[in-house]
């Protein structure tokens, strides 16, 4: 990974994914928290999805489409 991450292409997916993906990440740790409520991979998944899932819905019912003059 570090290999692939050296090359110009690498550095430049890398900093689209941290534009694109983190702020949502940090979102979801401001709202609910850090810690996972159970253990277990399929527990922890489903806990994950069913966050994000949440945080995708609050925002959907929270948009206010922009007003074009």
């Amino acid at each position: 990974m570090a290999a692939r991450l050296a090359t110009p292409t690498g550095r430049a997916q890398y900093r689209q994914r941290s534009a694109l993906v983190e702020p949502g990440f940090a979102q979801i740790f401001q709202r609910f928290g850090r810690h996972l409520n159970y253990r277990g991979r399929q527990a922890v998944d489903a806990e994950i999805k069913l966050l994000g899932t949440v945080h995708n819905l609050t925002k959907l019912v929270n948009h206010t489409p922009k007003k074009h003059s």
